[in-house]
């Protein structure tokens, strides 16, 4: 999915799958645990198909901008304001949203780069980031291989996946991010196979 030459057809097809992995397999509920119901303002970083943000929207009330760099998936926004942009550098001022999350994209760069996003998360955020991505386990890769080979129509998504546990996090990986980037933070594990870094102003 980082391969933005790739055709319109294969994005869908992949962001159709995550919106259903997303939702059966813990990674909307990985953020709603930590976002207050009410009267926030959300920036939802590398936003991808939009269906976190949408999901939210359904669920609280609350005003999200979903922001990628790969305007494919902005298409899909619908309850969302989608804003094509680089999460490396931010197109807001200091402090423009109460809440500011990312859900799985920290796997997809370098360490480097993942503390330049939660320094830009941060700075933009008035109260609080979550970052939600995968937990690196020889029992999440495997899970997620079989689960795609037997149901993944999307080639796009059956490489993906298993690709994303391997480049995933542990615990401490994911707090050592968060140290660099001057960002008091816990990180949190959440079923089935989620880390979730939760840092409050």
């Amino acid at each position: 999915m980082d391969d933005l030459a790739r055709p319109d057809f294969e994005f869908v097809q992949a962001y159709r799958e995550l919106t259903i992995t997303n939702r059966r397999l813990g990674g909307v509920r990985a953020i709603e645990r930590f976002l207050p119901k009410h009267g926030m303002t959300v920036l939802d970083v590398a936003a991808g198909g939009c269906d976190v943000g949408e999901a939210l929207v359904k669920s609280r009330n609350c005003r999200v901008v979903s922001l990628d760099l790969n305007p494919r998936g902005l298409k899909l926004a619908d309850r969302t304001i989608p804003v094509t942009g680089d999460a490396i550098q931010l197109p807001f001022a200091d402090g423009s949203f109460d809440a500011v999350i990312c859900s799985l994209f920290f796997h997809h760069l370098a360490d480097s780069d993942c503390v330049r996003v939660l320094c830009e998360m941060w700075r933009v955020a008035r109260r609080m980031v979550i970052v939600n991505d995968l937990h690196r386990t020889r029992i999440a890769h495997a899970s997620i291989r079989i689960l795609s080979a037997l149901f993944s129509r999307s080639s796009m998504f059956r490489n993906d996946a298993p690709a994303s546990v391997r480049r995933a996090f542990r615990p401490s990986e994911l707090a050592a991010i968060a140290r660099q980037a001057g960002v008091a933070a816990r990180v949190v594990r959440s079923f089935p196979y989620r880390l979730v870094l939760v840092a409050a102003k």
